[in-house]
């Protein structure tokens, strides 16, 4: 496996530390929201990164302290 296909993933959900994750409005206005105890939906459509913010913002809140509820 080359350099390139083990930084890019075509598909699937990225893991929390994967090095082609790229840091959206979307992760802090989620994390601030969970961190203020706010229930949150995360719609769009498919493939466009919900699972990966899910499983990034949930590492984060891990790491944090916070609790949080599937």
């Amino acid at each position: 496996m080359n350099q390139a296909e083990k930084y890019y993933q075509v598909s699937g959900t990225l893991k929390p530390d994967h090095p082609s994750y790229i840091e959206r409005q979307a992760d802090k206005n989620l994390y601030e929201e969970l961190k203020n105890g706010n229930f949150c939906y995360v719609l769009n459509s498919r493939q466009m990164g919900k699972s990966s913010l899910q499983v990034r913002v949930s590492q984060k809140c891990k790491d944090s302290g916070l609790k949080l509820r599937n």
